[in-house]
């Protein structure tokens, strides 16, 4: 098949990891390393990433390499008991595993006892390369809010995946697997965000959640995918209010895929929109989107509030009233 812009972008990190600059390399081995190590090798790694994090400085291009020592789960996943919030600019993590960007073996997750109301892994930090990294929170509680929140800028994430509600107990209102919270010009290529695994569908939630007039934010080759057990609770992308997004928030290239017992739900839509005060979203003509019913058109908008522009596409027949098309 050749060589793809995926290859170009992961040559183009680990070159970048090996010219010189002001920054180190720090290094988490989350079975085997040592908290108390300086983590300036492989071979004197410290096994957390708040250890890692700590000994990094801001504005320095320092690199975070999280290495999988197995395929299990315990040999691969930083296990959390707070939420890790990457707080630092200019700090950035690479997952060193096979590449895959489903369930990567570096990971993050919550610890099983984990009973809070708030989500696994904030990334407040801006200008940050995030890569090869796999974020699971799932545990046997009604309390974990999600997964991922973003609320820095110009971030770029690469061949991640985002898992949040990774329990039937995490299934509550307003969950999500990742969330804008305010960002600005973040980028990701190649993620995977949701799962099959966990079925959704009890409460009102998302895969994907924009709040607080997130903007310029780009999702570009991804897959955005659930199991379902209802046809309108859950959906794939999430609007939290009237002003949840600001100017434009980009789909390229992106699959909307849904799942379902037996092929028993048609879910209806792959957007849940409400009366926007302010921004809109493009979706080009790449993208799509699939339910397990032949006899449910899934729209792009459920609420029909014409915010979605779509880039080259033909207006769904269901949606002829819920999509503004450019011409």
């Amino acid at each position: 098949m050749g060589i793809t812009k995926f290859d170009i972008l992961q040559a183009n990190a680990y070159l970048g990891a090996m010219f010189p600059s002001r920054g180190k390399d720090i290094f988490v081995l989350p079975s085997s390393g040592k908290d108390g190590n300086d983590g300036l090798s492989p071979y004197t790694a410290v096994k957390t990433l708040p250890a890692a994090l700590a000994l990094a400085t801001a504005n320095r291009n320092d690199r975070v390499w999280h290495i999988s020592e197995g395929n299990s789960a315990a040999l691969c996943t930083d296990y959390q008991s707070s939420t890790l919030d990457w707080n630092k600019d200019g700090v950035h993590l690479y997952g060193v595993n096979s590449g895959v960007s489903a369930s990567p073996r570096s990971r993050v997750s919550l610890l099983a006892a984990y009973a809070t109301a708030s989500n696994l892994f904030t990334v407040s930090a801006s200008n940050c390369r995030i890569r090869g990294m796999g974020f699971w929170a799932g545990v046997a509680s009604v309390l974990p809010t999600g997964c991922v929140k973003v609320t820095g800028q110009r971030n770029r994430f690469e061949g991640c995946h985002f898992v949040g509600i990774g329990a039937t107990t995490n299934d509550i209102a307003a969950a999500y697997s990742l969330k804008l919270d305010g960002a600005e010009e973040n980028e990701f290529d190649h993620c995977v965000i949701g799962t099959f695994n966990t079925v959704r569908g009890a409460a009102l939630n998302s895969e994907i959640l924009f709040d607080t007039g997130a903007k310029e934010n780009l999702f570009e080759n991804c897959r955005v995918i659930s199991q379902v057990s209802h046809a309108s609770n859950h959906v794939l992308v999430e609007f939290a209010d009237a002003t949840s997004v600001d100017g434009y928030n980009y789909f390229q290239n992106t699959k909307f895929l849904y799942q379902s017992a037996n092929y028993g739900v048609g879910a209806t839509g792959v957007m849940r929109i409400p009366a926007l005060t302010q921004g809109y979203i493009l979706v080009d003509e790449r993208c799509g989107a699939r339910s397990d019913s032949s006899a449910v058109t899934v729209k792009w908008d459920v609420n029909d509030n014409n915010k979605i522009v779509l880039l080259g596409a033909a207006t769904p027949a269901a949606d002829t009233t819920g999509v503004g098309r450019l011409v």
